[in-house]
């Protein structure tokens, strides 16, 4: 399924005609890798993408490529429209209004029909106090897990340089599954200061669901 970089980056496309990869990059604050990727899963997905070199060249999208409801099922935009509204439910800053403005172009009838059943029908009450992924911490978390990068961090008295795998949330509140040594399970409210490195490392770890040998930080 496409990340909500990828659509965004598939509407600057659509809306700037054509970038470079460093334009894009500075764009969205990730690696040129980061963009090649997305760009990658683009195409597999059937967006004409172009990369072209050179003084005259660029990335653009094909000018035929009109972006419509077939690139996004009905399905797609029903569950879509729950995670946001599941996602403003445990967080400070509501983001779900300002996707489904962009979402309305392709299809603003069902968005809207969508919207209404999820604030009709749908009740999340998950964790007790709410999250704010704009902090300095999210973000720099969310820039290693795109790059593949340790995290350093300081956490219950203790430094530790940590390879990211994934956000875990819990009735408790928001957890960041890593592996250093072991694998840990720590409260990201714990985190008390977090640096980004330039540490490479695999993502071949074991998921968070299949690994019974967690210790809880």
């Amino acid at each position: 399924m496409i990340r909500s970089r990828q659509f965004e980056l598939l509407l600057y496309l659509l809306k700037v005609k054509k970038a470079t990869h460093k334009e894009l990059s500075d764009t969205f604050e990730v690696s040129t890798k980061t963009i090649q990727r997305d760009i990658d899963k683009l195409s597999m997905m059937g967006v004409p993408v172009i990369c072209k070199q050179g003084n005259q060249g660029g990335i653009y999208v094909e000018e035929s490529y009109k972006l419509t409801s077939s690139f996004l099922t009905n399905e797609d935009l029903q569950t879509i429209t729950f995670a946001l509204s599941m996602y403003d439910s445990i967080s400070m800053k509501k983001h779900k209004d300002s996707v489904l403005n962009k979402l309305s172009l392709i299809a603003p009838d069902l968005v809207h029909l969508y919207e209404n059943d999820a604030e009709d029908y749908l009740v999340v009450d998950l964790v007790e106090e709410k999250i704010d992924m704009t902090e300095s911490v999210y973000k720099k978390i969310n820039h290693c897990l795109n790059e593949e990068l340790c995290l350093w961090i300081e956490v219950s008295g203790e430094q530790l340089v940590v390879a990211p795998i994934s956000y875990v949330l819990r009735p408790e509140g928001l957890y960041l599954y890593v592996f250093v040594k072991e694998y840990l399970l720590i409260k990201i409210s714990n985190i008390r200061y977090s640096e980004t490195t330039t540490i490479e490392f695999e993502r071949n770890m074991i998921p968070y669901k299949n690994n019974n040998h967690i210790t809880l930080k």
